[in-house]
């Protein structure tokens, strides 16, 4: 990938605007990393059990994170996993709670996977896939059970599920609350049952949390099993969700309540993905005015638009003291850039009005496509290659020199064409 940086002093200051498009965004160490893997094999020797064990469990892994930046409609057009394809996306891995004897080897692993390695993998077999994700929600899992209510309770086993699961590493990350006395004084279970906004929100906002999420599970018996109906509620969501409701069964309420939790993890994950995933991958140009009040704004800016995934390219086009003139390229459409960029804090908005999410029928929105993937696109505009952006060298090799950037601006800047689309505000989002 090719990319040109303009740069601009601001007020004396000088505002360094390299940015490194392909960075992990934040959490992304998490998403790319599978937890949990559980191997049991047996074999002539612990030495060759082990090995089988960790290669299984490493093949496994692979297939679940695919599976976690996917929907599931595509699953089946996921590549089988070889040995060979995960060994090479595999970035490290560690050993927890291992057993051996002379024959068998029993461990959960914690599998780590390099970024682009995945990227180039479904970026081959062409199913589409989501990288961002959601900003963390805060949990609240209640039990209802013959006819009580819990949440706070120590002895509560909706909620020790929950903390069991591997939260930070999921689309939609969680947060379970301590539960210290303020936090059960402020949201009473009938408070979080009934969606008090104002509660929700005061107790999100400790976390900083985006919003609020109350799992409710009811359970009863059915047949010598215990049956769980779970609903999950979303509170404070400026994207508009539905309620996800599912049942599930288990011999014991435990076991019920650890198929419940990791599956409305999958579910809440499905819910973000069916926002964010971009089929159209056609490559886009926006213009946009990043407005800032001080440098620290203008670096969350520019971290925000480095730890899209969406977001392609981009040249800096001038800064004056408030506001820099960008030009950007990016997959899908705005309103899914959008939305991916208030992942990161940072609201992107067309003349100023605020946008909430996609467009019901997915219609264009004045952005007319200028590259597919793999075209000769020009330097600004360049599809990555797989696995990454600029290496370290490749950076330092383009760096400009502050001079040379303001001799070459005005010249610059007249030959840019405003597009005849609408142009955007980049701002923090408050």
């Amino acid at each position: 990938m090719k990319a040109i940086y303009r740069l601009l002093p601001v007020a004396g200051l000088f505002l360094a605007s390299q940015i490194v498009f392909g960075a992990l965004p934040a959490g992304a160490g998490e998403l790319f990393t599978v937890k949990n893997v559980h191997v049991d094999v047996t074999a002539d020797s612990a030495a060759t059990a082990r090995g089988l064990a960790q290669a299984k469990g490493q093949r496994e892994a692979l297939t679940l994170l695919m599976q976690r930046l996917t929907l599931p409609e595509d699953w089946d057009k996921l590549p089988p996993v070889d040995d060979g394809m995960a060994q090479n996306a595999v970035s490290g891995f560690q050993v927890a709670d291992e057993k051996a004897s002379s024959t068998r080897y029993i461990a959960d692993l914690i599998v780590s996977f390099q970024r682009g390695a995945v990227r180039g993998i479904l970026g081959r077999s062409g199913v589409p896939y989501a990288e961002t994700q959601a900003r963390p929600a805060l949990l609240l899992p209640v039990l209802e059970k013959d006819g009580t209510r819990i949440l706070w309770e120590d002895d509560n086993p909706w909620r020790k599920a929950w903390n069991e699961r591997d939260l930070a590493g999921a689309m939609k990350p969680l947060i379970v609350p301590l539960g210290d006395i303020d936090e059960m004084s402020l949201v009473p279970v009938d408070k979080a049952v009934s969606g008090d906004a104002e509660a929700l929100k005061t107790l999100a906002d400790r976390y900083g949390a985006a919003d609020a999420v109350v799992a409710l599970a009811k359970a009863s018996p059915r047949d010598g099993k215990t049956v769980l109906d779970v609903t999950v509620t979303h509170y404070g969501d400026p994207a508009s969700q539905e309620p996800i409701q599912r049942s599930f069964e288990d011999e014991t309420l435990e076991g019920a309540a650890a198929q419940a939790a990791q599956g409305m993890l999958t579910s809440l994950g499905i819910q973000w993905k069916r926002q964010i995933i971009v089929r159209d991958t056609r490559i886009r140009e926006l213009n946009a005015t990043a407005s800032f009040a001080n440098l620290g704004e203008w670096q969350k800016i520019r971290q925000g638009l480095g730890s899209t995934p969406l977001i392609t390219g981009m040249d800096v086009m001038g800064i004056t003291g408030g506001a820099a003139e960008l030009h950007l390229s990016f997959k899908g459409a705005p309103e899914r850039l959008a939305l991916s960029l208030a992942q990161q804090g940072i609201a992107l908005s067309p003349d100023g009005a605020a946008i909430q999410g996609p467009s019901a029928d997915g219609a264009d929105t004045g952005m007319s496509p200028v590259a597919e993937p793999g075209d000769d696109a020009s330097a600004e505009t360049r599809v990555p290659e797989e696995g990454g952006f600029l290496t370290p060298e490749e950076r330092q090799t383009r760096r400009r020199d502050p001079m040379d950037a303001m001799q070459g601006a005005a010249a610059d800047m007249a030959e840019q064409t405003i597009e005849s689309g609408r142009h955007w505000v980049l701002k923090v989002q408050p």
